[in-house]
């Protein structure tokens, strides 16, 4: 297995497109080293696996927790337990990511990066066993996608942790990770989140009335209670207006279009956008499923959130923290959703106590920092 050749060895980036946070995070870090000039590479895990291997790994995610959200939220808390490596469970999970897994190491062959940085756990065990067994000299960098970090996400030969925040640290040291291999750089996101425009401005150029504007999201793939929260907005004669981003889910923006074309108050359907931040500037109150990346974009533009339905596991600790630290509401009943957006939306004091708690938390600059930690690792490989 090659080791690391100093300033001139890519860094690789790897990440897993089994929920889009994961990919958005290893993008963001791609675009500041990008910035910076530094070599590198992006690939998602799951290129190195079979094609059946690669199918299943995703939709079995994303049918879980849209099917089961209580059964998938139960195994998250269950399998929350640092096992060592010689257990039989861990043994079994390693024998069948390996075997799956085979052309992984081809792709490391052929990359001989000077470090590598997983935004996703599925690599870290692989990666893990390598450097125990003394077959990978290359330095290894986890970045943790959720304000808490399963055990999932803990091996013992990863050189560094990347955390959302101090509590993640000292839970991260308390699965046995020691403190000196753990920063606290916040979840990376695209640099443009940190840029930050009036809301006034990005409605005038995104054609937008001027009114309090509420930014409905439902994630990458399109899940949530968007219709109902859509539906109950039938009789609302507030002088608001909303703006919906179904994503890649054809089948839901067809729905919310035939909706919203009932309702008295303006509504702008999209599909999947690929200018989020604007849409984000252009709005007062964002309401969404308190995801990991669309979370820490919305903290980065400073905006108060309405966090709806949260799968049980680490949405559900992405949301009791935000509410903790006051960026967030919590919307529970998506059949009155228009009562509750319209009071928040009038509670001016709220809504400016939100923004200045999103600013107190956000770390826009996240993507930055571990791109330069990286490069930093990169001319140290013992370090």
């Amino acid at each position: 297995m090659p080791t690391p050749t100093g300033e001139s060895a890519p860094i690789l980036i790897l990440h897993a497109t089994a929920g889009a946070g994961h990919t958005r995070a290893a993008q963001a870090i791609a675009a500041a080293l990008k910035s910076a000039q530094e070599p590198h590479r992006l690939v998602d895990i799951l290129d190195c696996t079979p094609a059946l291997f690669r199918k299943m790994y995703a939709k079995a995610y994303i049918e879980l927790v849209q099917r089961a959200p209580e059964l998938w939220g139960y195994l998250y808390d269950k399998s929350d337990v640092v096992r060592p490596a010689h257990s039989k469970r861990s043994r079994a999970r390693l024998a069948f990511d390996k075997l799956n897994s085979r052309a992984f190491l081809d792709l490391l062959k052929e990359t001989s990066p000077g470090v590598i940085v997983c935004t996703h756990f599925l690599p870290l065990e692989l990666l893990s066993d390598l450097k125990g067994r003394g077959k990978l000299a290359t330095p290894v960098h986890a970045v943790v996608t959720d304000v808490s970090p399963h055990a999932f996400w803990v091996y013992p030969h990863i050189e560094h942790y990347h955390v959302a925040t101090p509590t993640a640290a000292r839970e991260l040291m308390r699965k046995g990770f020691p403190a000196e291999r753990i920063s606290v750089t916040g979840i990376p996101v695209d640099p443009v989140f940190a840029e930050r425009s009036p809301a006034a401005t990005a409605r005038a150029r995104l054609g937008l009335p001027e009114r309090p504007t509420a930014l409905l999201l439902s994630g990458g793939f399109g899940v949530g209670p968007m219709v109902k929260l859509l539906e109950s907005f039938r009789d609302c004669t507030a002088e608001i207006s909303l703006v919906v981003v179904a994503g890649k889910n054809a089948d839901l923006e067809k729905e919310c279009r035939h909706v919203a074309a009932s309702l008295p108050v303006p509504v702008r359907v999209n599909g999947f956008v690929g200018n989020m931040h604007e849409w984000m500037d252009a709005a007062d109150l964002i309401v969404t499923k308190p995801g990991g990346l669309t979370t820490t974009e919305i903290l980065a533009k400073g905006k108060p959130m309405a966090l709806v339905a949260p799968i049980p596991g680490q949405e559900q600790r992405n949301c009791e923290y935000l509410l903790e630290e006051g960026a967030a509401v919590r919307l529970y009943d998506v059949t009155d959703a228009a009562h509750y957006l319209v009071g928040w939306l009038n509670d001016t004091t709220r809504m400016e106590r939100m923004r200045k708690a999103a600013r107190a938390i956000a770390k826009p600059n996240a993507a930055r920092d571990i791109a330069s930690a990286l490069v930093a690792g990169r001319c140290h490989p013992n370090r």
